[in-house]
């Protein structure tokens, strides 16, 4: 007499496998000015491990302005950003993304991405110095150089690169910025004729620097004549006639 039996044996799953992460999309950089919530990587996560073992949770650190949102889809999530972005004060992020199962012992893995913050044109030219002060002296050679101006771009590249003009409006009072010329490239402010301290004891003008971004964006100086002094230089034998500008912006 033979006996038949039919055994099923099952076979218990064990937490022997760690999540694998996978970015199926990415945007390597980013503009500085994108809105809290843009997208900036997909990405996908896989546990061989069932029930609880297979049960993945995604999380990044709290302290970037980036977050993981989760998919509508099973084990999908998007990278986003949380808060705005400023590449003046930080171009470069490296994000780790860790992936955790529900085991016991849970098991996780990481995967680092690098996101660039790409430069937008936010920032204005601004001038090295505030007020500006230099002399120029009576009888002075045309197209000699009596200052230079220097105004600086926390921006990079085009939106950083500054180039310089004086402000000429036709008024009555901007008439003498006729006799100056500026150097677009450097700044250096160039005389075009002999100041005679008897005919001009004061006037105005404006420089404009501006940046090559899209759009520019540019700032002004206002400078002054404020005050006269008659000095005898040292060496020179005669008497010269120098005056003071101040700048304010």
């Amino acid at each position: 007499m033979k006996l038949k039996l039919r055994l099923q044996i099952k076979i218990v799953d064990v937490n022997d496998n760690a999540p694998e992460i996978e970015v199926t999309s990415f945007s390597s950089s980013i503009p500085e000015d994108s809105r809290p919530g843009t997208t900036v990587a997909l990405i996908s996560v896989n546990d061989l491990d069932s029930g609880l073992n297979g049960k993945v949770i995604c999380s990044i650190s709290d302290d970037v302005p980036f977050t993981l949102s989760p998919s509508i889809e099973d084990k999908m999530y998007s990278l986003v950003t949380k808060s705005p972005l400023d590449r003046e004060k930080q171009s470069h992020y490296d994000l780790t993304i860790t992936a955790k199962d529900a085991g016991q012992p849970p098991l996780s893995s990481e995967k680092t991405i690098s996101v660039v913050v790409s430069d937008v044109n936010d920032n204005s030219p601004e001038f090295s110095l505030s007020p500006y002060t230099f002399y120029v002296a009576e009888a002075n050679e045309p197209g000699t150089s009596v200052f230079s101006v220097k105004a600086f771009d926390r921006d990079e590249d085009d939106n950083a690169l500054i180039t310089y003009h004086i402000l000429r409006d036709g008024s009555e009072g901007n008439k003498l910025s006729s006799f100056l010329n500026i150097n677009s490239e450097n700044g250096d402010i160039l005389a075009l004729k002999s100041f005679d301290f008897e005919t001009v004891k004061t006037f105005q003008f404006q420089v404009v620097a501006t940046d090559s971004g899209t759009p520019s964006l540019s700032k002004m100086i206002k400078q002054r004549v404020v005050e006269f002094s008659c000095c005898l230089l040292e060496g020179l034998g005669q008497r010269s006639i120098f005056s003071q500008i101040i700048a304010a912006d």
